[in-house]
């Protein structure tokens, strides 16, 4: 299954707003993670580039700092996109079990830690 319609299966949102859910996290990994390994999230998510769009253009010019302000803007971005709080989590952990490697076979897994323990290295080109 595709990412889009795994957060629409387990969040119970709309798919417009799955998009710019998924789009505000994928700039925020953008901004972060190093070239290769964001390389390897494009070939993962293929609309990576339309979800992105949508959550920019939902965020106005607050999605063009997710990933400068970091934490405070992806929030922002996410309830732009029209995510409660609440459900920030469990959108991360679906996003980020679909981006591991093997997992896009399976699908998501229900629980689960992010990859790394949370942590994310920061961009270096």
């Amino acid at each position: 299954m595709d990412l889009v319609p795994q957060v629409v299966a387990n969040l119970e949102v709309e798919e417009g707003q799955a998009e710019k859910g998924v789009g505000a996290i994928l700039m925020a990994l953008r901004m972060v993670v190093d070239k290769p390994t964001f390389e390897k999230v494009k070939a993962a998510v293929p609309n990576h580039e339309s979800y992105m769009g949508r959550a920019l253009m939902s965020t106005a010019r607050t999605g063009e700092m997710i990933g400068v302000m970091g934490p405070a803007a992806l929030m922002a971005g996410l309830s732009a996109a029209g995510f409660k709080k609440d459900d920030v989590p469990r959108l991360g952990r679906i996003v980020t079990e679909f981006l591991r490697p093997g997992n896009r076979r399976r699908g998501v897994r229900r629980s689960g830690a992010p990859p790394s323990g949370g942590r994310i290295a920061r961009q270096t080109w």
